[in-house]
């Protein structure tokens, strides 16, 4: 039993897990196949300003008003201190951060006051769901992958080798 058990694990190792991690063009397939299996929920793009204090919040807010990117910003107001303002930008998910949350529509929220710094958050815009990046999901899958070489590897083996149950024989067994 021992004997047999290492072998069907080499068996299936070879077959089924080390061929989804090695067949690289054969996941990509899989993945442009499935892509709508792996989709981002609904996301926000937004940048949380996190300020130093109300002064530097207020000219923020003022820079964002006249249109000024992002790196303009932090340039002109980190020119004293790379403290006055942090910036966190990225498509946020719901439920990875509560205060984007709390501010879920595209506009700019009030100010909040955490650790004595003022911050706020600038929503651009919602995005709708989308299949997310083969690399950005490639975990999942090479998971379903393995599921896909398992299933394909064992409905060829029923079709080269068909069962049969000896209903004599069975009906010796208690």
């Amino acid at each position: 039993e021992y004997r047999d058990g290492i072998l069907l694990f080499d068996l299936t190792d070879k077959k089924v897990w080390s061929k989804a991690v090695k067949d690289t063009v054969g996941l990509k397939e899989f993945y442009e196949k499935n892509k709508q299996n792996y989709l981002w929920e609904q996301r926000a793009d937004a940048s949380i300003y996190t300020c130093a204090d109300e002064k530097i919040a207020t000219q923020v807010r003022a820079m964002l008003k006249k249109n000024k990117s992002q790196k303009e910003i932090l340039d002109e107001v980190n020119k004293k201190s790379q403290l006055n303002l942090q910036v966190e930008s990225k498509a946020f998910q719901q439920k990875e951060n509560s205060f984007v949350d709390a501010n879920w529509n595209p506009g700019i929220s009030a100010n909040k006051i955490e650790n004595g710094k003022v911050m706020f958050v600038e929503v651009k815009k919602l995005l709708k769901p989308e299949p997310k990046a083969f690399n950005e999901s490639k975990g999942l899958v090479t998971a379903d992958y393995q599921n896909y070489l398992e299933k394909e590897w064992i409905s060829s083996l029923k079709k080269k080798y068909p069962v049969t149950v000896d209903k004599q024989v069975l009906s010796t067994i208690q």
